[in-house]
């Protein structure tokens, strides 16, 4: 008798744990997906007038782009440059596109753990062009992991990012997929267009050197034959030079210089289909520092070391030969 009474208590407590187990599964699971947002942030980006970029304390000044007449500057306190091409589009791209995958956590106590305090975050503000906030993202902490990929050669592994968000002014704080952190880990410079020298090596038929001394010459094809001066040069040699000016950029900017004199070195590239393209490089303030400048992005100074762009230009006519 006991043991049918011991049983019959088992199966109700069996009952109301699949009774709890019900309603957790249809009342609390939902309610929780529901506080969910479909899409972070959602605005008009065509009446997007400035983003602001303010990164971590520890990763350098804020700055902005600012669109003009439907033309986007970035800006930093007093200097002002072209932006890389396409960045305005794709930082709106990236944070309108953003889905939460899960709340990681709601509270305060949560802001340090997912790094996402003022000093810590790295912080993406929108405003029109009235002025108006249309929205403040907040990016903290991001976190990883190798997924197995069945598919991949040799069996290789996938890896998989999580980026911790949240909405300025609000304590909830979502997981995104991806590498978000990333993509706005960049300071200033990141984010400016290096672009020095853009032209078709096929379109190229004349490049004139002017350097010290007498190691002017001119660079010039003739009958299908490259010639440095009046000599023939070495195919590969002047193939070799030629791609690279397909896409030449910078490195290091060397904002608020203005040149004193003519410059040192100077390069004219002429050719079919493309306007003169001067290149002029000053001496530096040391022994190894060069600064060019480029005719396709006039407003812009690059610093150099000997073996850089510098080297990469300014080749001495025995080089082709």
């Amino acid at each position: 008798m006991s043991k049918r009474f011991d049983n019959k208590k088992l199966f109700i407590i069996l009952a109301l744990l699949l009774v709890v187990l019900f309603l957790t599964i249809i009342v609390k699971i939902p309610k929780e997906r529901s506080t969910l947002k479909n899409s972070l942030v959602e605005f008009d980006t065509a009446g997007v007038g400035k983003i602001i970029i303010t990164p971590k304390i520890a990763a350098g000044k804020p700055f902005e782009f600012i669109k003009d007449n439907n033309k986007w500057t970035v800006k930093q306190d007093d200097i002002i440059s072209a932006p890389q091409k396409g960045a305005p589009g794709t930082i709106l791209t990236e944070i309108l596109s953003l889905k939460p995958q899960s709340l990681a956590a709601v509270g305060e106590s949560g802001f340090k753990e997912y790094e996402l305090t003022d000093s810590l975050a790295t912080r993406v503000k929108f405003i029109n062009k009235k002025g108006k906030d249309l929205a403040e993202l907040m990016i903290g902490k991001f976190s990883y992991k190798q997924v197995s990929n069945p598919y991949a050669q040799y069996g290789g592994n996938n890896i998989e990012g999580t980026t911790f968000v949240r909405l300025s002014g609000e304590k909830q704080i979502y997981a995104v997929d991806g590498f978000l952190a990333f993509t706005f880990s960049g300071g200033f410079n990141d984010w400016r267009d290096k672009s020095f020298l853009r032209c078709k090596k096929e379109d190229i038929k004349k490049i004139t050197f002017t350097m010290p001394a007498d190691s002017s010459y001119v660079l010039t094809m003739k009958d299908s034959i490259w010639f440095a001066g009046s000599q023939p040069a070495d195919s590969a040699k002047a193939a070799g030079f030629l791609n690279s000016f397909s896409m030449l950029e910078g490195q290091d900017f060397k904002d608020r210089y203005k040149p004193a004199k003519s410059p040192d070195y100077q390069m004219v590239i002429e050719g079919n289909n493309l306007l003169n393209i001067t290149v002029k490089c000053y001496k530096g303030e040391t022994a190894d520092e060069y600064i060019l400048n480029s005719s396709l992005n006039p407003e812009v100074y690059f610093s150099s070391k000997r073996n850089g762009l510098y080297d990469d230009l300014f080749k001495p006519a025995t080089y082709f030969l």
